[in-house]
């Protein structure tokens, strides 16, 4: 983790990822079924893309670079287990990412039904989840990025 801490990107990546885990407890605390669901698949689909976007692992980036290159981007993410670089990000994806960490959404959302204990109980669920998800995804990409030294220097991470 220390690596973790010098790297500029990741640092940024994080911060975002710690302030939309925030606002993806907070909706998840809203006592209505399935409202969180919409709203937290939006919020990760942006953060997700973010992340991407800031290792220059964005499926338009991706894009941009030569075929064997993309292809072998392609093949390390298949092989890290990735369902996130270099995708379209859609809610079948985001679903699929999260059924891969194993990850109980039924639990989640069942745990809104209890008043007060079972709405904070949903609300911390969702924000680790959320958090996990993205803390998962930024460690693929630094590890895309290390073994591929030959892609193109990632956008500058703009400071918040």
């Amino acid at each position: 983790m220390a690596a973790a801490a010098d790297d500029p990107i990741a640092r940024h990546c994080r911060r975002l990822v710690r302030r939309a885990a925030l606002k993806a407890a907070g909706v998840s605390a809203i006592p209505v079924a399935g409202i969180d669901l919409f709203v937290n698949g939006r919020l990760l689909a942006t953060t997700i893309g973010e992340i991407s976007l800031a290792y220059g692992l964005a499926p338009e980036q991706l894009a941009r670079l030569p075929a064997p290159l993309r292809n072998r981007v392609d093949d390390l993410a298949v092989e890290l287990g990735s369902y996130l670089i270099g995708r379209v990000l859609t809610q079948g994806v985001i679903i699929a990412a999260l059924k891969h960490l194993g990850v109980r959404l039924s639990a989640q959302q069942a745990a809104k039904f209890a008043p007060l204990v079972g709405q904070a109980a949903s609300a911390a669920l969702s924000g680790w989840m959320f958090k996990r998800l993205c803390d998962r995804h930024i460690a693929q990409c630094r590890s895309v990025r290390a073994r591929l030294p030959e892609l193109p220097a990632p956008p500058a991470p703009a400071e918040a």
